[in-house]
């Protein structure tokens, strides 16, 4: 038996920030540099549609939803191990969070992998999952906190109320940044039907709009990536031990294990 990760597993959410975090703001950068995108608040996937920052983009993403589906299955065992005797409400909440959380990660799999200028209604069914998602996975683990026999193993109250202030954010800014999407590009393409949104400039209609729709996309990334580093604290307690088992082998009876008999055919 392996021992030794649990004083590493805290920085998990620290590891899945820096992957979207930095590969997002490089991706912007390269971006911008190459004229592929306006300078003024982007969508977060236009930052990643053109090579050579798709690669980037889609590498930094695909990391993080792996990290991503580590911290949501030590979340679910940390809860679960030390609520062991705790009511069947409680292992249902933790185990739906742990279903939403992968269909979120898996989200994010789908926006890196289908640009939206390849399969813009898989890109815009991923980023669904990823941040509607991402959305009910934060209001199921906040609700945990306020259940009577719940046990976190530090102070539940403190995280229980800011997670779920975390999660209303996220909420009204998923909500507000669908209808300010729907509106700006209804203005766009109602004055230039083949308008590029992703050079949107503020010359043209619905560009504050847009500008306010993207800011809440961003937001909502953020406020994501500040909920799942609440978990540090409650991650650190966990001690992860890999074991290695033996499997005892099979011998296959030989032929030649038993000599055969010399002896001449029984007479009768």
């Amino acid at each position: 038996t392996i021992e030794g990760f649990g004083s590493l597993l805290g920085y998990l959410p620290f590891c899945l920030t820096l992957l979207i975090g930095g590969g997002i703001v490089v991706c912007y950068c390269v971006a911008v540099s190459l004229g592929h995108v306006e300078a003024a608040f982007p969508y977060i996937s236009d930052t990643g549609t053109f090579p050579p920052e798709s690669c980037i983009f889609t590498l930094s993403l695909n990391c993080a939803a792996v990290v991503a589906i580590a911290i949501f299955t030590l979340k679910y065992l940390h809860v679960k191990q030390y609520n062991r005797g705790c009511s069947s409400r409680v292992r249902r909440v933790n185990a739906a969070g742990l279903i939403v959380g992968y269909i979120s990660a898996f989200g994010i799999m789908v926006v890196a992998a289908f640009q939206e200028t390849n399969v813009l209604s898989v890109h815009v069914l991923g980023a669904m999952m990823a941040f509607f998602g991402g959305t009910v996975y934060m209001f199921l683990i906040a609700s945990l906190g306020f259940m009577r026999d719940v046990n976190f193993g530090v102070n539940e109250a403190r995280y229980s109320r800011a997670r779920l202030c975390m999660a209303f954010l996220s909420l009204v800014s998923f909500i507000l940044m669908l209808v300010c999407t729907h509106v700006s590009v209804a203005q766009l393409r109602g004055e230039n039907p083949s308008a590029d949104i992703r050079m949107w400039t503020n010359d043209q209609k619905g560009y504050n709009i847009h500008v306010v729709a993207t800011a809440f996309e961003w937001v909502m990334a953020l406020d994501l990536l500040a909920f799942l580093m609440t978990f540090s604290q409650e991650l650190h307690l966990i001690q992860l031990q890999v074991g290695l088992v033996r499997q005892p082998s099979i011998s296959t009876p030989s032929v030649l294990s038993t000599p055969p008999s010399r002896s001449g055919p029984l007479l009768p």
